[in-house]
């Protein structure tokens, strides 16, 4: 006989006063607990009807509550599946261990892997496309790291991190790359602290130095904007024609990402202007439409589409999107390559290029920072230092000449 029994954890108070709600598995007189992602007050779980009940909360606690009763019900299907499967494999005598083994190879939220897993199907469900790809990406390279064993947040530890990033530098990664993967983790594990499944101080990251490497210049002067805009594409492929006014139009609208060029529908048109919510950060832009950018908006004009510009219809998924990207990403680079610019072209570049430009035309650093929608003047400055040093050197050489 196998019990299989939610409960409060009431050896591991939280400072609010709140405790883990686990499921308790007690089979041949041996119990071990599994860890749901919830907490409650002891007020709030009613012991005898073994289920989370609303003691006059708020809606989102009450939304709370009715989520943790939702996964009480699916958790205790699935140990009773897995103690089916058990019984059908081993007859009786199968163990509380094998059933807590079985389960967390594929749910335990404990679980490095599995939590990621649980975030990554978490921000897919919300539409953020992107942050789910960076997770995914970083959770590949650290399985490859640990192999296909369990390996829980407990295990987490400074010199586990290191290891890590060893690993990646011996696997030919660039110091950017295991930068990014890195700070994915440091991501989720900051998701798994929130959520209180991490009960160890370890401060894994602790050590880490995540500064980026400065990478090449990626602006290009006022003249080769100009050769961009003026090049006859009239004979090229109308994939590159794309591609050059989707450059254009991240340069007229003050440095628009990819994404958010994909995902602009008719509604974000409003008068003489261009408003729209920045996919990466949610932060509200409003863009005047200047002649240049008027023109780009009437040539891709389509009635049968609610988009603005026609990458992307009604219905289409992630990997529509991501086709997309790759297939334009490549023809923006051979219009580089074509017009011999001294910087491979990326869609990228019409964003630093309008940094760039701005800064040298004594638009200040907090304007620049509002129209390209950075969360902080910090990272605006960031970005003209890595992009523009003309100043610095102009500095430089009048202090030198000073001599002579």
């Amino acid at each position: 006989m196998t019990s299989i029994t939610p409960r409060l954890n009431r050896s591991r108070e939280g400072r609010d006063g709140s405790y883990p709600l686990v499921i308790q598995i007690i089979r041949h007189r041996k119990k071990r607990e599994i860890y749901t992602p919830y907490r409650f007050w002891e007020a709030e779980f009613n012991t005898r009807l073994e289920m989370v009940e609303n003691t006059g909360g708020n809606r989102r606690r009450l939304l709370t509550v009715r989520e943790a009763n939702e996964y009480l019900i699916y958790i205790r299907k699935e140990l009773t599946a897995i103690c089916e499967s058990l019984e059908a494999e081993k007859g009786s005598a199968y163990t509380v261990d094998d059933i807590v083994r079985v389960y967390n190879y594929h749910n335990d939220l404990t679980q490095v892997l599995v939590y990621a897993d649980s975030v990554i199907a978490g921000l897919e469900n919300k539409g953020r496309q992107g942050t789910a790809a960076n997770y995914r990406s970083a959770r590949r390279a650290f399985e490859l790291f640990v192999g296909d064993r369990p390996f829980s947040f407990e295990e987490l530890t400074p010199e586990v991190i290191d290891r890590f990033a060893d690993f990646l530098r011996n696997r030919g990664n660039q110091p950017n790359t295991i930068s990014f993967y890195l700070r994915q983790w440091r991501a989720i594990y900051n998701r798994a602290c929130a959520d209180h499944l991490v009960y160890t101080d370890q401060k894994p990251f602790r050590r880490l130095n995540l500064k980026e490497e400065v990478t090449a210049k990626r602006a290009i002067s006022r003249e080769k904007i100009a050769r961009i805009e003026q090049v006859d594409l009239t004979a090229s492929r109308a994939d590159m024609q794309l591609a050059r006014d989707l450059f254009l139009f991240s340069f007229y609208t003050r440095g628009m990402s990819f994404v958010d060029m994909c995902y602009i529908n008719k509604e974000n048109l409003q008068g003489d202007y261009l408003c729209y919510k920045r996919q990466k950060t949610g932060q509200e832009l409003r863009i005047r439409i200047e002649n240049g950018l008027s023109e780009l908006i009437d040539r891709y004009a389509d009635s049968s589409s609610d988009y603005l510009l026609p990458m992307l219809r009604r219905g289409d998924s992630y990997q529509d999107y991501r086709r997309q990207q790759r297939k334009l990403n490549k023809q923006i680079r051979e219009l580089g390559d074509r017009l011999r610019l001294e910087v491979p072209l990326t869609f990228y570049v019409a964003r630093h290029s309008w940094a760039t430009l701005a800064h040298a035309n004594d638009v200040p650093v907090s304007v620049i920072s509002d129209c390209m929608g950075h969360t902080s003047e910090k990272t605006t400055r960031i970005y003209l230092d890595r992009i523009d040093t003309t100043r610095l050197d102009k500095a430089n050489r009048l202090v030198i000449n000073c001599l002579r």
